[in-house]
């Protein structure tokens, strides 16, 4: 039997609690429908669905497609990993979150801090929470496919207080890859894209595991009614998935997308790629069509794990109250604007696939042009399990465009890039899609007569009415993740001395910090260390290569290292096993180094210099910043500490008293 035939559309009519958000003991959400939560990674248009391109193999997304509504024009609200998904979990945009960058740890966000992401909401109302997969940032773990490192790990910034269930385990967010990263089949030697076929059964592919722990959970009756989060890695690179799914699609015949030579020369300099990319290299060593083919490969990988997991729901007992949302967190670069993997704020890396089935609610086969983006996700689920949304949500709820498809929405999706005094912002609405970046220049596009984005029409003055409108959408201010500088840095002591009391996300700037030129420092930390998760983590960092030190761990080996003049000078104790670790570490203004774990060892050595640090750094404090001061050359397993911190203190001691003259 059919699927579409197997899924009875039940109306529900389930009472909204009366009780208010903030209520601290957790709910029942007996009656309540269960949500299926499905996000593939750098999944853009290439879907039969959206069209994007043309021989796309994905019979399993248009099926669901075809299930309940499937949205033409969603966005992502940042077009990297990290800000995309901390935005979606937890309804924020990043201009609310400060969160804009894969290596920022979003968990220490101070926006964040007291707002429950979207499962842990769900877990406070009574439901069972339960996921698989990549959720919040994570990643392969590089060549040795490490838990964590390599620009975030297989545990990444997971929140282990989310899910009642958790696979592969409990703190990590992504199976051991079978063929990790690096093994450089493409001939680009670039450890974090390659491509090959691998000889590698299905199941034994590590989203074939997350997909069998799904279909296994599906297919039981659960006590409660669930929120199951199923991360599909692929298809994030590296591109390694069975061979067969190469073989379908015969090299010769793979299309690329139409690109426009002269394509750069309306931008303005801001946007255009930097030297960096990777598009002459691609075209020099003529590997387009085998990148694309690669990456098509991998949607068809993609789409026979989805079809496993929809078959899970159609013969298990949860299809008659299951609803099902099917997404990306953003989308990927083939050459357009020659640009290549993710970014910027164009069409081809901003548009997803959406489809959302809802019982009782949705109507099969609808489609909706509407603008919409990742942050509506939380408010929309909200309104479909009948429960109050809290008050931090930005987006708005799809609840009226699934209960009608010709409803009209009033307002642009809105992608975010860059932070700070540099976040650029991009509005699309039905027709129009209107760039404006930092420095106050401009794109803007007409999508029904120019769906490539060729033409930047932001010079014309008749457009400028359609620009003001949009740009009343973007936001106002972009929020710091952290704390302001003035709650941590505080009045230098009589002696001269500035003490620091600092939580784990603090950064202070050059201009902020107290000065070290000619000082030294004393460093005093306790926390809970877990060797698995911390081995190589930065506590704390203060300057750069120049002039500066960082706090660290390598190999579990609680580390000191001093820069000067250029000059790195390091000092390690014996590695640390898992538990509470108090370290205290100095570098005083005679030019003595030490490093001591006590009951544990201590380490005594010298300093390259001998009179406080002798140049003034240009960089300020960051407290268990990933790489930072590190170079992820020499460190690529880097990673902010993850653990309970009870305490760091930072001394900057008082300046040395200059020589007195001699007679």
């Amino acid at each position: 039997m059919q699927f579409i035939s197997r899924l009875i559309f039940l109306a529900l009519a389930v009472a909204v609690s009366s009780r208010a958000f903030a209520a601290p003991k957790t709910r029942s959400a007996y009656g309540k429908p269960n949500v299926l939560f499905i996000i593939a990674d750098d999944l853009r248009d290439y879907t039969g669905w959206l069209g994007g391109h043309p021989q796309s193999l994905t019979p399993n997304m248009d099926r669901l497609a075809k299930l309940g509504m499937r949205f033409t024009n969603a966005h992502c609200n940042y077009a990297l990993c990290n800000p995309s998904r901390t935005s979606l979990m937890t309804g924020m945009l990043p201009s609310s979150s400060g969160v804009f960058g894969n290596e920022q740890d979003w968990r220490r966000s101070v926006q964040i801090a007291g707002k429950p992401t979207l499962p842990e909401y769900l877990k406070q109302q009574g439901f069972l929470t339960a996921a698989a997969g990549k959720i919040f940032h994570a990643n392969h773990g590089g060549p040795e496919g490490r838990l964590t490192g390599w620009h975030g790990g297989r545990r990444g910034f997971e929140q282990d207080a989310a899910w009642d269930q958790r696979f592969p385990s409990a703190g990590v967010q992504i199976p051991d890859l079978p063929v990790h990263t690096g093994q450089n089949f493409n001939g680009l030697n670039i450890w974090h894209w390659d491509w090959s076929g691998i000889p590698v059964e299905d199941d034994k592919t590590d989203d074939g595991q997350v997909v069998a722990f799904a279909s296994d959970f599906l297919g039981k009756k659960q006590k409660k009614p669930f929120f199951l989060a199923l991360g599909l890695y692929r298809p994030h690179s590296p591109w390694y998935v069975p061979q067969k799914y190469f073989d379908a699609l015969p090299l010769d015949s793979i299309k690329l997308p139409e690109v426009k030579a002269d394509d750069l020369d309306d931008l303005p300099a801001i946007a255009k790629p930097g030297k960096g990319g990777h598009h002459a290299e691609i075209v020099a060593k003529n590997l387009w069509k085998d990148a694309v083919r690669a990456y098509l490969a991998n949607v068809a990988f993609c789409d026979a794990m989805l079809g496993l997991v929809l078959e899970a729901v159609e013969k298990g007992p949860n299809a008659k109250n299951t609803i099902i949302v099917f997404t990306s967190d953003h989308g990927w670069y083939f050459g357009e604007k020659q640009m290549w993997h993710k970014g910027k704020l164009w069409e081809p890396t901003t548009r997803v696939p959406l489809t959302i089935y809802a019982p009782g609610l949705t109507k099969p086969d609808s489609t909706s042009a509407q603008p919409v983006a990742l942050i509506d996700l939380y408010p929309t689920l909200c309104d479909l399990v009948k429960m109050a949304k809290p008050e931090h949500l930005d987006g708005s709820s799809l609840k009226p465009l699934l209960r009608d498809p010709t409803a009209k929405r009033d307002k642009p999706a809105i992608t975010c890039m860059g932070g700070g005094k540099n976040a650029g912002y991009a509005a699309r609405d039905e027709r129009w899609r209107y760039i404006r970046y930092s420095d106050g220049s401009e794109e803007l596009y007409d999508h029904p007569n120019d769906p490539h984005e060729w033409a930047n029409l932001a010079a014309k003055p008749e457009h400028a009415a359609e620009k003001t409108r949009l740009a009343a959408f973007f936001p106002q201010e972009f929020k710091s993740a952290v704390r302001p500088a003035s709650e941590v840095v505080v009045a230098a002591s009589p002696a001269g001395s500035a003490d620091l009391v600092l939580k784990i996300g603090d950064e202070i700037s050059a201009a902020e910090a107290p000065k070290l030129q000619g000082r030294g420092v004393f460093i005093n930390a306790a926390f809970e260390f877990d060797p698995a998760i911390d081995q190589d983590s930065t506590l704390l960092s203060q300057g750069d290569a120049q002039s500066g030190y960082v706090l660290h761990f390598v190999a579990s080996q609680p580390t000191l290292t001093v820069f000067a003049k250029g000059k790195a000078t390091t000092i390690s104790c014996a590695p640390c096993e898992k538990g509470r670790i108090n370290i205290r570490a100095m570098i005083d203004q005679a030019g003595a180094i030490s490093i001591a774990v006590p009951g544990h060892s201590e380490l005594i050595g010298v300093a390259p210099f001998d009179q406080g640090f002798p140049q003034e750094p240009k960089s300020g404090i960051a407290a268990g910043q990933s790489f930072g001061i590190l170079k992820a050359a020499k460190y690529p397993n880097s990673t902010p500490f993850d653990g309970v911190v009870h305490r760091l203190n930072l001394t900057i001691l008082p300046p040395v008293a200059a020589t007195a003259p001699s007679h």
